[in-house]
């Protein structure tokens, strides 16, 4: 029989891309004010170069970087910081045409989950008409990709940046536990 259990508090974290650095900074930014403090760690910038997708919206030489928050939050909390995120795209694309993508998610002992507004059937409602997906799987002291997980986040000079961010996660699940 199943007993239900306290679910354990997880690590924000987001992917950004843009155009260029200064767009970056203040996807970065919007970001911030959302989680309420700055990034504890920051990849640098990855060229986006597993697709052409958001070229017509976002223009060529798009770059990317990963960053996650201390504070740990609730799953629960994913839906809201998605809307949040998509208003601070809204309001930053001018004439329809975002300065910066914003993509959160969270970071677990499992491994990593984005949120997206696109459904698609391997993704799990979140509530507010948004979708959770478990993007990568940690299995076996390593992230595991799935038929869907994103190019970029299979790419081994990522993932040491999401390794990073995971053992961070997991040193401050063990203080909260103390």
């Amino acid at each position: 029989m199943s007993v239900v259990t306290e679910v354990p508090p997880v690590k924000p974290f987001a992917a950004v891309f843009a155009g260029d650095r200064s767009r970056l900074v203040e996807g970065l930014r919007g970001l911030n004010a959302i989680f309420g403090q700055d990034p504890d760690i920051l990849s640098p910038e990855f060229p986006v170069v597993e697709t052409a997708y958001y070229e017509e919206e976002m223009g060529p030489g798009l770059s990317k970087v990963y960053a996650s928050w201390p504070t740990l939050i609730s799953p629960e909390n994913l839906a809201d910081v998605k809307l949040r995120a998509m208003a601070w795209e809204q309001r930053n694309s001018p004439g329809g045409r975002r300065l910066a993508n914003l993509d959160p998610g969270y970071i677990f002992s499992g491994g990593l989950v984005l949120s997206t507004g696109k459904f698609r059937g391997h993704r799990l409602p979140l509530g507010q008409g948004l979708w959770g997906e478990l993007t990568l799987n940690f299995h076996q002291g390593q992230f595991m990709p799935f038929p869907w997980t994103y190019l970029d986040y299979q790419r081994p000079d990522v993932q040491v940046w999401l390794m990073m961010m995971r053992q961070a996660y997991m040193a401050a699940l063990k203080e909260n536990n103390r």
